[in-house]
C-alpha cells in the first residue's frame, strides 16, 4: 500500500487523505449560542474548499496549507426547533437535531464534578431530568503539556441517564436559567476533582494581566519544569499540574461561542488567601480571550465552610475573601456565597439543590437583568465607630436581617491591640451595630471569620452576607 500511494504521488495523482472534519464540540444534539456570531472550524485537505449552511447562512472557505480553515456564520436568534448544520468538503458531514440557545460552561474542581445521581434528593430530581430543551457536553479528563485539538465528548439530550452523570451544580443551574428564560440551554462540563486553579490558565496569561512578579515568576518555573520531564517523572494527579487541564480540556472547545462561565474550585488551592485574586484574574482572562469574549461573565461559587484538619481557622476566610475581592473589582463577575450551604463533616456538601437555585438567580438577576438585586450577597462596604460601638454598612443590603430572627452570628472586635474578642450585633435598618464589653475603642470588626462559621446574617430573601475582617473607622 505505501509504494501505490507513492507511485500516485510520483506520478502527479492527487489523493485525498484527510476528509473534511471538525472537532468533538460539533455533534447531533448540540446547542449553538443565540445572538453571537457562529464560529465553526475544522480540518481537511490544503486547498480544499469548504461550505458551512445553517439556518438559511451559508459560508465559503478553502483550507490553508496546514488544511485548517474557520468561518463565521451571521447570529442566530433562540431556536427550540431542531435544525440541520451542514459542512461540505470532500465529503459532507450534517449535524441533526441542533437547537440554538444559551451555552453554559461548568468548571471547576469535584465539588463542580459531583454527578447528579450522587446528591441529596436525586432521585426525585432524576424523575423530572427529561428535558428536551437542555443538551449536556461533559469532557473527559485529559492533560497534555501542549494544546490540543480535540476531546472525548458529544453532545447528548439531558436525559435522566446523562443527567444523573453530568455535574449536579451545572445541571441544576442550567434547569434554572432554561425555566426562567424559555430558551435552550446548553452546559458544558469541564470539572476534575482535586484541579488547580494554574492547572486551568493559559501559560502567559499571568504575565499578560501583571499578576504579582512573584507569582508570575514562580507559575512560569513551574510549567518550564512541567515541560522539561518525562512523564514518569510527573506527580500522579496531573490535574495539578500548570497549564495541563486549559490544554487538554480548555483549548480544544475554544473559541465556540458560550454565554458564560460558572466556576466552582478553590479547596486545592485554600491556602493561599489573597494570592488566589491574582490567580482569578489570569484564569479568568485564559477563558475570556480563548474563548474570544473579553465581557464573559464569570460566577464564582465560594468554597464552603469545612474542617481543613487542623488548619488555622482563619485560613479559610482569608480564601473567601479572595473571592469575594475578584467579584467585586471585575465587573463581569458574581460572587455566589455558601457559608449556610457547607457541611462541616463533609468537603462536598451534598445538597446542591439549593445552590443551583442561588447561583441560577445571580446568574438571572446579573447577565439577564431578570429578578432583583436580593440575589446579591450583602458585602461589606465600611465600618465606622460611634460611642464605643461598631456601625457597619453594606452594599446591596436589602433588608438586611438574622436568618432565625436571632442576634447576628460569628462576630468579633478588636482594640488597638489587635486582639478580637467576641461581639454582639444587631440591626438596625440595613446597618449591622457591633458591641463588645471587652472593646472599649474598637479598631477592627470581623464577621464569619472562622473556617466553620455559619453566621446568620442575611438580606430579606434568605441570601447570606459576605465575611469580611476590616479596620474600624472613626
Amino acid at each position: 500500500m505505501k509504494g501505490f500511494l507513492t507511485l500516485l504521488a510520483a506520478g502527479g495523482v492527487f489523493c485525498s487523505l484527510t476528509a473534511v472534519e471538525l472537532p468533538g464540540i460539533f455533534s447531533d444534539n448540540m446547542v449553538i449560542q443565540r445572538d453571537r456570531e457562529i464560529r465553526i472550524w475544522g480540518k481537511g485537505d490544503p486547498g480544499e474548499a469548504i461550505r458551512v449552511e445553517f439556518k438559511g447562512r451559508k459560508a465559503v472557505t478553502e483550507t490553508g496549507r496546514d488544511g485548517r480553515w474557520f468561518v463565521t456564520l451571521a447570529a442566530c436568534p433562540a431556536s427550540g426547533e431542531g435544525a440541520t448544520l451542514t459542512v461540505a468538503g470532500s465529503r459532507t458531514l450534517t449535524y441533526s437535531n441542533v437547537l440554538v440557545g444559551d451555552v453554559w460552561l461548568c468548571a471547576g474542581q469535584s465539588n463542580m464534578e459531583w454527578v447528579l445521581r450522587g446528591i441529596t434528593g436525586a432521585e426525585e430530581l432524576l424523575k423530572t431530568a427529561g428535558q428536551p430543551q437542555m443538551r449536556l457536553f461533559k469532557i473527559s479528563p485529559a492533560w497534555s503539556r501542549t494544546p490540543q485539538e480535540n476531546v472525548k465528548a458529544r453532545w447528548t439530550p439531558c436525559t435522566a441517564e446523562t443527567a444523573g452523570n453530568f455535574s449536579a451544580v451545572g445541571y441544576l443551574t442550567g434547569l434554572e436559567l432554561q425555566k426562567e428564560l424559555n430558551v435552550p440551554i446548553g452546559l458544558i462540563s469541564i470539572a476534575w476533582g482535586g484541579a488547580r486553579i494554574e492547572a486551568m490558565c493559559a501559560p502567559e496569561s499571568f504575565r499578560t494581566v501583571g499578576v504579582k512578579e512573584e507569582l508570575t515568576t514562580a507559575f512560569e518555573k513551574e510549567i518550564a519544569k512541567f515541560n522539561s520531564q518525562h512523564d514518569k517523572e510527573l506527580r500522579k494527579d496531573k490535574q495539578r499540574l500548570p497549564i495541563a487541564v486549559f490544554n487538554a480540556m480548555v483549548r480544544p472547545v475554544t473559541p465556540f461561542a458560550v454565554r458564560g462561565l460558572l466556576w466552582y474550585q478553590g479547596e486545592d488551592n485554600h491556602s493561599e488567601g489573597m494570592r488566589y485574586a491574582e490567580k482569578l484574574r489570569a484564569f479568568a482572562w485564559s477563558w475570556r480571550h480563548y474563548f474570544q469574549n473579553p465581557d464573559l461573565p464569570v460566577y464564582v461559587v465560594q468554597i464552603a465552610p469545612w474542617q481543613y484538619n487542623q488548619e488555622d481557622p482563619g485560613r479559610i476566610p482569608q480564601f473567601w475573601e479572595a473571592q469575594r475581592y475578584f467579584a467585586e473589582h471585575d465587573r463581569n463577575a458574581g460572587l455566589v456565597v455558601t457559608t449556610d450551604l457547607g457541611d462541616p463533616r463533609d468537603i462536598h456538601p451534598r445538597d446542591k439543590a439549593p445552590l443551583g437555585k442561588r447561583l441560577a438567580k445571580l446568574v438571572l438577576f446579573k447577565t439577564y437583568g431578570a429578578g432583583d438585586d436580593c440575589a446579591v450577597s450583602p458585602t461589606f462596604r465600611k465600618a465606622e465607630a460611634r460611642d464605643g460601638r461598631v456601625y457597619v454598612s453594606f452594599n446591596f443590603a436589602n433588608g438586611l436581617r438574622t436568618r432565625d430572627g436571632k442576634p447576628v452570628t460569628h462576630l468579633e472586635l478588636a482594640g488597638k491591640d489587635g486582639k478580637f474578642h467576641p461581639a454582639t450585633g444587631t440591626v438596625e435598618g440595613d446597618c449591622l451595630v457591633v458591641s463588645s464589653p471587652d472593646v472599649k475603642e474598637p479598631a477592627g470588626v470581623r464577621f464569619g471569620w472562622h473556617k466553620l462559621a455559619q453566621p446568620n446574617l442575611v438580606n430579606r430573601a434568605g441570601v447570606p452576607a459576605a465575611t469580611f475582617s476590616a479596620a474600624v473607622g472613626r
